[in-house]
């Protein structure tokens, strides 16, 4: 498995919940630990970029969206990638 920093678990966290997701099958996805996906999934709903439904579903805010476009824009997103 390749090396990921905070950033990346972060979008691809708020990617894959775009549909809505369980919390199992959503951290199973990324490949997290239980506690790595409290930490998480706390900080993104701290901050507006994931909610949790009335069904316990997690999905991606208009402000995660937000945030995932404006990383797709921006050229550092994928320059440690272009190294490898």
């Amino acid at each position: 498995m390749v090396n990921r920093d905070r950033h990346d678990i972060a979008m691809e966290i708020l990617e894959k919940a775009r549909p809505g997701k369980k919390k199992t099958e959503l951290l199973t996805e990324v490949g997290l630990s239980y506690l790595q996906s409290k930490q998480y999934l706390a900080t993104l709903t701290d901050r507006g970029m994931l909610k949790e439904d009335e069904n316990r579903c997690f999905k991606t805010t208009r402000k995660g969206l937000e945030f995932l476009e404006k990383c797709g824009e921006c050229f550092l997103c994928d320059w440690h990638k272009q190294k490898k």
